[in-house]
């Protein structure tokens, strides 16, 4: 097996992740629009159209089942352009191929993650920057903003510098 195969296979499995999230998010979404539609007083109680809560889950739907097959049909070409040399990895693994695979596999499980949640960050900066101009009513919803941005920060840089990484890690051992 070489380090192309293998990051494509994580690549795979990052896209089947991201997949299995769709289930979570159909449970949420169609959970939302059931109770919108046997609560007698949803348009009192709701500040937003209802329009937008259908859009937005649709919205949310059809971006991750789109993510999530790329992901998973273009495996290859995106391994092809993430590891530029062909290797062949040997049975036994070394210290430093053995690094690389675990940092590739977290980079591309959190950039999985973080893709998932994409809509979610942007809906955040919307209503923080409703919030920011003076829309006190509006409340801001639970999404953990450093925590996202932090974990995009790593997450590039794990994976647009995974050589220096394993060679520091390499160092320290």
């Amino acid at each position: 097996m070489t380090n192309r195969v293998l990051s494509a296979l994580t690549i795979r499995i990052a896209g089947l992740y991201l997949f299995t999230k769709i289930f979570d998010h159909f449970g949420s979404y169609f959970l939302s629009i059931y109770g919108a539609l046997i609560m007698a007083q949803f348009d009192e109680l709701l500040t937003e159209p209802i329009d937008k809560l259908y859009f937005t889950g649709a919205f949310m739907t059809i971006a991750n089942i789109t993510v999530s097959l790329f992901l998973f049909i273009k495996a290859e070409w995106i391994a092809e352009k993430l590891i530029k040399s062909e290797e062949e990895i040997k049975t036994e693994l070394t210290p430093k191929s053995l690094t690389k695979v675990i940092l590739l596999t977290v980079g591309v499980t959190w950039l999985a993650q973080l893709i998932y949640l994409i809509p979610e960050f942007i809906d955040y900066c919307f209503k923080f920057i409703s919030v920011m101009n003076g829309n006190e009513d509006l409340e801001l919803p639970d999404f953990a903003f450093p925590k996202y941005i932090l974990k995009t920060i790593l997450t590039l840089i794990i994976i647009f510098r995974i050589e220096k990484i394993s060679n520091w890690i390499l160092k320290k051992m």
